[in-house]
């Protein structure tokens, strides 16, 4: 195929291509429409805002405007216009007053992106009633009809990247169909694909535009340019951020295939185009210099929203800007994007872009740009990396402004970033060999569309409701019921749950698993709250995490979760370092109105106030104590004690221990005070650490440093005494058997600890 392959017609492609395109579409498309199905009304980013746009064009058959004094359009009412129009005129039909969207927000919506499983928690913006998913008018339909027409613009976008790549590679005409599968089985575009939002005909409108400037760059005539030009008014209708595409423009016209006379020709030419996008984006922009004094309505848009940047960004702002697009540029969801994969999948992509950009630098400096290449067009390959770079320039111009790293941002230069990927790295044909990275690549990221659908979009939207038989055995049951605040009535009943791991380090994550019934129908969407403490005793003790959340992770608002059935929730919650170690965890779990300025909590019928669960030990290094005092079964050494305050009214001691095996639950400790003739006059019994760190928390090597007291009633007598102590079963009062440094068995398994003297008190 020669230098003419350029400029045929999609029709014109090899006709073995056309299943295969065919297949991609039809894959594109149904993904899409997964995506949406899947995802609930208002779950992708600002998708009610642009919705509000369309609802005002139908509604009041105006556009909705900026006006000091007036109320507060939605903050994407200063966007170009092309998606909402065509929006509204598909849905003009319906009755945007039957079945309203509600917009009530879930207060515990969690909007930082979180590795998964936190991920799942509270993934939704909005709340909603878990049977909207079937309804399918007003409304409901309008909003379905505008996800739809976002899937046809993200469509029309894979196939002009086809188009494109057949222009770009015109030896290669089979690897246009990798590119497009790159575009489609990207996941990010998908749900991107799946919203009411201008994104995808953005892109399609990008895409528009680089067709147009690679047909007139490759035989430029006026007729072309005019054609250029009233796609790059297209594209620049879908979004402000394709007024880039002008520049693109004016380099296109002096790449183009020199005839004479050349000047002449090219200002026409060039002046034609400006036209053509003059002629269908002109008016807009008019309109906005006069309702805004700016073209873009860029400064009217940063008025009305809430992330403007009060300083410009720092190295580290522009760190975290990098990261946070290359995360969301490529896998994630949810109305704040916070849906996000693990990590590995992100070092994947890193690992794909450094290959990538490593292939990129020796393709150039190989090439150089050859502008004689068969194989390929460089300076259609100029063309679209001018394109990347002004995307690029735009994205850092609009973080400097505004906190929005946020790689759809980036979008518009799609299709010309994966067509560079494919002249990096050099696709001679296809197929190509098996192990080629690019493929590889395709795999990753096609599985990775399909993973996207199941195991992260419907987990953080839809959560199974459960029958009693399908508990899980290993929970803990606890049976605690809690009542209505308004009838009093028992309301909900905490089954049980199951908390791992039991042993912890400073700073660990829990994972908490909790299961719930409703006993009777809500009239409130009340909040669960759990919260971990460290000690026994929470009103001395320190707040380490805590999650508060509506049933199902937000899926299942109570007033519309059905009485009967039983939800199973999974939460992480990362502990901050305790002050103290060793310590216990305690679990308090409450129910409560978080409508309400008090916060008023459901009282609870029966059950224990807080649940101790699980152990943050202190382990200590084995050659810090190299001797020690006693030894008790079945694993506890006494390293050192010492007396810091004996007076008639206290004793006071402090004791290091050192578990050397686990321990069984319910160990006490007691002190013993005796007078010369060893009879009995004061003591101290309590568990270690008053409760804080009890023994079946222990774990071999902990190191356990505590204080313990024997406060006589009355103050004793000055005089010489004897101090002992030991530890002994609650349950059964049986002491531990005890030993000296010796190995010799201690007489009554009491250790002694020496004589103390009481002076009189001054």
């Amino acid at each position: 195929m020669g230098r003419t392959g350029f400029c045929e017609p999609l029709e014109g492609t090899l006709r073995g291509a056309r299943p295969l395109l065919l297949s991609l579409s039809l894959g594109f498309f149904g993904l899409s429409l997964a995506y949406q199905l899947v995802t609930p009304i208002g779950e992708t980013p600002d998708e009610l805002s642009h919705f509000r746009v369309i609802a005002h064009i139908v509604r009041h058959r105006t556009w909705p405007v900026i006006q000091p004094g007036q109320p507060t359009p939605p903050h994407e009412s200063t966007q170009f216009p092309l998606y909402y129009g065509i929006a509204a005129l598909a849905t003009a039909w319906i009755n945007y007053d039957d079945e309203v969207i509600r917009e009530e927000a879930n207060p515990h919506h969690v909007g930082a992106p979180a590795p998964p499983p936190e991920g799942w928690n509270n993934r939704n913006f909005l709340v909603h009633d878990p049977r909207e998913i079937g309804l399918w008018r007003g409304e409901f339909l309008a909003f379905r009809i505008a996800r739809l027409i976002s899937t046809l613009a993200g469509l029309s976008a894979v196939l002009l990247t086809y188009r494109l790549a057949r222009r770009v590679f015109p030896r290669s005409p089979r690897a246009a169909l990798l590119a497009a599968a790159l575009l489609v089985f990207h996941p990010r575009l998908i749900f991107t694909a799946a919203s009411v939002s201008n994104d995808a005909m953005a892109i399609a409108g990008a895409a528009l535009a680089l067709n147009a400037f690679a047909d007139y760059v490759l035989r430029p005539s006026p007729r072309k340019a005019l054609i250029a030009g009233l796609a790059m008014g297209m594209a620049i209708l879908s979004k402000a951020s394709n007024v880039g595409l002008i520049p693109i423009w004016i380099l296109s016209g002096a790449l183009a295939k020199p005839r004479r006379p050349r000047f002449g020709s090219w200002v026409l030419e060039l002046t034609l185009g400006l036209l053509g996008a003059a002629l269908l984006a002109g008016g807009w922009m008019a309109w906005n210099m006069a309702l805004y004094r700016d073209p873009l309505a860029l400064r009217a848009h940063m008025e009305i929203i809430h992330w403007q940047r009060p300083n410009l960004p720092t190295l580290a702002d522009w760190w975290f800007i990098f990261l946070r697009a290359r995360e969301t540029a490529f896998f994630s969801f949810g109305a704040t994007e916070g849906i996000v994969g693990e990590r590995w999948i992100y070092w994947i992509e890193d690992l794909f872009l450094v290959a990538t950009l490593f292939q990129l630098l020796r393709k150039s400096w190989k090439s150089h740009l050859n502008l004689q290449s068969a194989s390929e067009n460089p300076s259609l390959i100029f063309v679209l990396f001018a394109w990347i770079s002004v995307v690029i320039l735009e994205f850092f111009y609009w973080n400097i402004h505004v906190e929005a790293a946020l790689g759809r941002l980036l979008f518009i230069g799609l299709p010309a970033f994966w067509l560079i990927v494919l002249w990096a790295w050099e696709i001679p044909g296809w197929p190509a060999r098996t192990g080629h990275p690019l493929y590889v690549w395709l795999a990753f990221s096609s599985s990775l569309s399909l993973i996207g659908l199941g195991t992260y979009l419907w987990p953080a939207f839809h959560r199974p409701l459960r029958t009693e038989q399908e508990i899980p055995a290993s929970l803990e049951r606890l049976e605690w019921i809690f009542e209505d605040l308004d009838s009093g009535e028992p309301l909900v009943r905490l089954i049980g749950f199951q908390a791992t791991p039991r042993r912890l380090m400073p700073g660990q994550t829990v994972q908490l698993h909790a299961c719930w019934q409703l006993l009777r129908p809500s009239a409130r969407n009340y909040s669960m709250t759990y919260q971990i403490w460290a000690g026994a005793n929470p009103s001395r003790g320190e707040r380490l995490g805590q999650v508060d959340t509506y049933p199902g992770g937000g899926s299942w608002p109570m007033r519309f979760w059905p009485p009967g059935g039983v939800l199973c929730d999974t939460y992480l919650i990362t502990l901050r370092p305790p002050a103290q170690l060793p310590t216990a965890l305690t679990l308090l779990v409450g129910v409560y109105d978080r409508s309400q300025p008090d916060l008023p909590q459901l009282p609870r019928r029966e059950g224990a106030r807080m649940i101790l669960f699980a152990g943050v030990g202190k382990p200590g290094p084995a050659e810090e104590f190299r001797s020690w005092e006693a030894r008790f079964e079945p694993g506890i050494l006494l390293l050192r004690h010492e007396v810091i305050q004996a007076t008639p009214e206290e004793i006071r001691l402090r004791l290091i221990w050192k578990a050397t095996s686990s321990l069984p639950p319910g160990l006490h400790v007691f002190l013993h005070l005796l007078d010369p003739n060893g009879r009995w006059i004061a003591g101290g019994d309590g568990p270690p650490r008053m409760g804080d760190y009890p023994t079946e928390f222990w774990m071999p090597g902990d190191i356990v440093e505590e204080e313990r007291w024997i406060r006589p009633q009355p103050p004793l007598l000055p005089g010489e005494y004897r101090l002992h102590m030991g530890w002994y079963e609650l349950t059964s009062g049986r002491r531990l058997r005890a030993f000296d440094a010796s190995g010799h068995p201690i007489p009554d398994d009491s250790v002694p600890l020496g004589r103390i003297r009481l002076a009189s008190t001054p």
